[in-house]
């Protein structure tokens, strides 16, 4: 089969368009020939650094055709079934660690993630197990079903279950443009609460209100992102702010929060390491939560919500699946609004 691969670490000339094996089922898995697979900031930083097996097929998300199902895969899926695959395998069988026998499968000691420790979606066939696997509507093409996994899961777990979203909250979503942000944007509507958003051009800011913001910020044109909110919020503040941008904007996220707001982080890209001014919280009483583990259950709920069309995958680009090293450079550029999306 065809695939995008590396042999090594660095820049985007060592993604390499070639030939590899086909994959082969093993129990309780299936095989699907993929449709699309989406970009993610974690496959720019394992291309140039972070991995250690080779050679890998990269790509944590994708959608394709369900072509043949393991005899004691114990699923309702058939052969033709169009699916989305969630990138976190857990536990099966009997054999299970203590986590995945209590029900926290989120916490899985063996977690491993299609893309990342074993082969991903850029390729024209890959394996997953058949409990991974999530019907898609006829109606959605491969390219939007690629584009959801991963933001999906994350955005339902931080808003959802994490910050328990309520129908009144007003929410600042930063990074308006990324995959992760444009989702919770679409959640925190579907659940009614006042979005607010953040992106560094206009033309992502009109694109985020075409998704649901209400309010929009180009960090670009103001002194400070919490004073524009303190401004659009009678001088409150929100009741949460949902964060995958990390050092650059973790002050002005908490100078944003009302008292007893709640603050949810899950991606770092800007910087992990930041000053902490702990007056902030002596002042007032916030509640600061980290993303964590994933759990099948959440990534169940959120798929009854894509499936009753409340929620839709955002492509932003589409590339064919040779030309992988160029969305690598779209997406380091920033210059898109949604999923970088490869089509098989």
């Amino acid at each position: 089969m065809k695939a995008v691969y590396i042999n090594h670490t660095g820049g985007t000339d060592v993604l390499t368009y070639g030939d590899r094996p086909d994959p082969e089922i093993a129990p309780g898995e299936i095989l699907i020939r993929v449709g699309g697979s989406a970009l993610n900031h974690l496959d720019l930083n394992l291309r140039a650094g972070n991995c250690n097996r080779f050679p890998h097929v990269l790509g944590c998300d994708l959608a394709g055709e369900v072509t043949q199902i393991s005899p004691d895969a114990g699923t309702d899926l058939k052969v033709g079934d169009r699916v989305l695959v969630d990138n976190r395998v857990k536990c099966g069988g009997h054999n299970l660690c203590e986590h995945c026998a209590s029900g926290h499968d989120q916490w899985c000691t063996r977690q491993q993630r299609i893309g990342v420790d074993l082969d991903g979606g850029h390729a024209e066939y890959v394996v997953a197990p058949a409990i991974n696997a999530y019907t898609i509507p006829d109606e959605m093409s491969f390219a939007e079903a690629a584009a959801l996994p991963i933001a999906l899961h994350t955005s339902w777990h931080c808003l959802i279950t994490q910050a328990k979203l309520q129908p009144w909250d007003d929410v600042l979503v930063q990074a308006a443009g990324s995959g992760v942000g444009s989702m919770g944007i679409q959640i925190a509507k579907m659940m009614g609460c006042r979005v607010i958003t953040t992106a560094g051009s206009d033309w992502k800011l009109e694109e985020a209100k075409k998704w649901g913001a209400d309010e929009v910020i180009n960090y670009r044109e103001v002194d400070s992102i919490s004073q524009r909110v303190k401004e659009l919020t009678d001088g409150q503040g929100v009741d949460v702010v949902f964060d995958c941008v990390g050092a650059d904007v973790w002050h002005e996220n908490m100078l944003s929060l009302k008292h007893e707001g709640r603050l949810v982080i899950t991606g770092v890209t800007s910087g992990s390491q930041t000053p902490m001014d702990l007056s902030v919280l002596h002042g007032k009483p916030l509640h600061l939560m980290g993303s964590g583990g994933r759990s099948r259950r959440t990534m169940a709920d959120a798929m009854k919500m894509v499936n009753q069309g409340a929620l839709r995958g955002i492509v932003g680009r589409t590339f064919p699946l040779d030309a992988v090293a160029e969305a690598h450079q779209v997406m380091h550029d920033r210059d898109f609004f949604g999923k970088l999306v490869i089509e098989h």
